[in-house]
């Protein structure tokens, strides 16, 4: 059976636990027998007064998935049919915790029925808070699917940073701001709370690339690089057409390219395309500093404009985020021309996913307001380490993926190192016993075994393909 520690004060006490192998912090786990729960809860909804939720409680885990969640047993929230802002619970620790490097990134295994526009988690707070407070005690993200066990990851450094303990987090699960509020009612999982000192969301797969490249109407380059295309708001439409500027060929070659027709009704940061990694890529490596481009045409603009502002926004897969602001100007004088606009993504360390915002407009208060609608092309993103403006772009006859399908398994120094696409390593003696089972996130893994001998080795990658090894480690 699991260790189990309560989020909530409320119904009973159980304890924190901590596996010095893996410097993991066990916060809550719901692995029990059905109907012999140790506890009757242990998470709560506080707020709003008015129950939001149909039900709550322990169930069975809808899909068992051995490289995520293979637990018989998971916590169960179902949905109401309040408001957005209504549709959230809140974990509270028995005790506070103190945050250090050690134990800095919270993990939440999340599975849901309805991806919704997004989910945020509010730190130490009951209620959702406002937008000044992202990256710091507000994480707003989006599954990448639905039905399936994700990762949740929030860096905590900020409570770190300003000597905070960690007392509670609300979890907002339904964030569907344009919505129907009588929508009916979706359920969300949760399970294995844990805090660690690793940023890396558990099962994740990094992409082995070392430059992205994504041209929209090269169907290799598209189903590599994106996993998930979401249009932003209902009233938006787009579509991949014969690229129109034959005089701008020079300048990019895409034989087609992406219209996009932004609705006057989508909100500033709904107007473009938001492309989501099947992956996440690493950016920042080896010191050296990345750079998210994208090439923008926009054939009219509003009279009495000298420009149009577009802005880049990248994030990682906790929800950090950054964007370009109002730095990125598309002239009048520039009407019917390719354009690379750029965003230095160095800090993020990864990027899952990136949006590009056409027409960006604020009020005379500064207040960001939604713009006219309007026809806008798009085409060949990147990340690479150039941070000037691209002045030609050729597109790909061919796209290129690095093999790590592949897996070797070898030893070093009482370590086996295994490398390749893995998402998990099992562990075996000769006669059969499990000795370790390790999701692993990285392209190579070390595992540190006890002693000389025969080792059986079964990996399992981030596609489900099975395989097997047998070593000897001197």
């Amino acid at each position: 059976m699991k260790k189990l520690f309560t989020l909530s004060a409320i119904f009973a006490c159980s304890f924190l636990a901590t596996n010095t192998a893996t410097g993991q912090t066990v916060l809550a786990t719901y692995e029990q027998p059905m109907g012999q729960e140790a506890i009757t809860e242990t998470v709560f909804c506080e707020t709003p007064p008015k129950a939001f939720v149909t039900f709550t409680g322990v169930v069975a885990n809808p899909v068992k998935d051995e490289t995520m969640n293979n637990t018989n047993n998971c916590y169960m929230v179902q949905e109401g049919a309040e408001d957005w802002w209504a549709n959230f619970l809140n974990f509270r620790m028995t005790n506070p915790i103190t945050i250090t490097e050690t134990n800095r990134y919270l993990h939440v295994l999340h599975y849901r029925q309805k991806l919704n526009d997004s989910w945020m988690v509010c730190l130490n707070v009951d209620w959702p808070l406002a937008d000044a407070d992202k990256g710091k005690l507000r994480f707003d993200a989006q599954n990448s699917k639905e039905g399936v066990w994700e990762d949740v990851v929030i860096d905590l450094k900020y409570l770190i940073d300003n000597a905070i303990p960690l007392t509670k987090f609300m979890f907002g699960v339904s964030m569907d701001w344009n919505g129907a509020r009588d929508n009916p009612a979706s359920a969300y999982y949760f399970d294995e709370i844990v805090l660690n000192n690793n940023p890396l969301p558990r099962g994740v797969n990094i992409m082995a690339d070392t430059e992205m490249s994504l041209f929209v109407g090269n169907t290799a380059s598209y189903n590599k690089w994106v996993g998930k295309y979401d249009l932003q708001h209902a009233e938006n439409t787009s579509a991949i057409i014969a690229n129109p500027f034959t005089t701008e060929t020079a300048v990019l070659n895409s034989t087609q390219v992406m219209q996009y027709n932004k609705s006057a009704n989508a909100s500033w940061w709904q107007g473009g395309p938001r492309f989501k990694f099947p992956g996440i890529f690493q950016v920042g490596k080896a010191g050296a500093s990345s750079y998210l481009h994208a090439m923008v045409n926009i054939p009219q603009i509003e009279t009495g404009k000298d420009y149009y502002i577009v802005q880049l926004n990248a994030k990682d897969f906790s929800g950090k985020q950054l964007d370009s602001g109002d730095s990125q100007k598309y002239w009048a004088d520039d009407k019917g021309k390719w354009i690379d606009v750029v965003l230095d993504v160095t800090s993020l360390g990864f990027v899952s996913e990136f949006t590009v915002r056409f027409d960006v407009r604020r009020d005379a208060t500064d207040a960001l307001i939604n713009s006219p609608a309007g026809v806008f092309y798009f085409d060949a993103a990147a990340i690479d380490n150039s941070e000037a403006p691209r002045t030609v772009v050729n597109a790909p006859t061919a796209v290129v993926t690095p093999s790590t399908k592949n897996v070797k398994v070898f030893s070093s120094n009482r370590n086996l190192i295994i490398e390749g696409d893995v998402a998990l390593i099992e562990v075996y003696n000769t006669i059969g016993k499990s000795i370790s089972k390790t999701p692993t996130h990285q392209f190579r893994t070390e595992l540190p075994v006890s002693q000389a001998g025969f080792y059986l080795i079964k990996t399992i990658s981030t596609n489900g393909e099975v395989s097997n090894s047998k070593l000897f480690v001197k």
